[in-house]
């Protein structure tokens, strides 16, 4: 009785390696060919185009009216919370919130930059900067002012 060699079994595997990929490329070949006889070729399909004329509309592209808002508040002489909205006082939170709503429906976009003094309230700020939240500005900036070390 002869004992299996592990050689020859090595020599036969590698010829028919290839056989399975070229069997496959064949069959995506034919699979390809036969699924697109069917199709009707777009180019002879009628089109029927409208007689109209051609023109062009102009389209006024202006950038929106974007300006700086600067919510000053600093407190008065009598200790009440003073708020300036680019240097012009508004006496009550009311008024200060219809303008700021006025101007957020015209731009939006514009940055509001809180201008803060050391010694007013946290109340009167968070009050403030809900209003520029309320009005719906997308970008509301604290100002710092730079401190200078002592030594």
């Amino acid at each position: 009785m002869r004992v299996p060699n592990t050689r020859d079994r090595r020599g036969t595997g590698e010829n028919n390696a290839m056989t399975p990929m070229i069997d496959v490329v064949f069959l995506l070949l034919i699979f390809f060919v036969c699924a697109s006889v069917g199709q009707v070729r777009e180019a002879i399909l009628p089109t029927e185009l409208s007689r109209g004329t051609v023109g062009t509309v102009e389209i006024d592209e202006t950038k929106p009216w974007i300006t700086e808002l600067r919510l000053r508040l600093q407190p008065d002489d009598q200790g009440r919370t003073v708020t300036l909205l680019n240097d012009r006082p508004y006496d009550s939170h009311d008024e200060l919130k219809t303008q700021l709503l006025a101007l957020s429906d015209v731009t939006p976009e514009s940055p509001v930059i809180l201008d803060i003094h050391q010694s007013v309230a946290l109340g009167d700020v968070i009050r403030v900067y809900d209003t520029c939240r309320e009005a719906d500005f997308r970008s509301i900036h604290f100002a710092a002012s730079r401190r200078t070390r002592s030594k």
